[in-house]
């Protein structure tokens, strides 16, 4: 199995177990089993775990450098936007915003180590 098509297989099992949980949550919920809040008006508060759950979907392996800190920096920045938008600590966007800088400096630092540590990824001739 060539690299793309086991991407595409974890892909498929990440986001498919992400929607198995979000369905028994919300079936728990709705049979009061959970104590949650249904309102369709506050679920876009959690749209960064859709990002969490894609930069997951990069990191796991087999994969590539660059997958590896794109992923990162997905998880990263979903994190960074729901700290800063529901001012978790007292932080919002204004106070937080150079972590991006940091953050973006650590990819690029960590590139080049990584380029060493995953295997150059080869596309199999059909």
């Amino acid at each position: 199995m060539n690299v793309e098509t086991a991407y595409r297989w974890r892909k498929q099992l990440v986001w498919g177990l992400a929607l198995i949980i979000a369905g028994t949550v919300i079936l728990l919920a709705q049979m009061d089993v959970l104590d949650i809040d249904l309102n369709p008006a506050h679920f876009w508060r959690y749209w960064p775990w859709l990002v969490v759950i894609s930069g997951i979907t990069k990191i796991i392996p087999p994969t590539s450098s660059r997958r590896f800190t794109e992923g990162w920096w997905e998880i990263f920045f979903a994190g960074w936007w729901y700290v800063s938008f529901n001012h978790l600590w007292g932080l919002g966007f204004g106070e937080t915003w150079p972590a991006l800088l940091v953050a973006w400096g650590v990819g690029m630092m960590l590139r080049p180590l990584l380029d060493n540590i995953f295997p150059p990824q080869h596309k199999e001739q059909a």
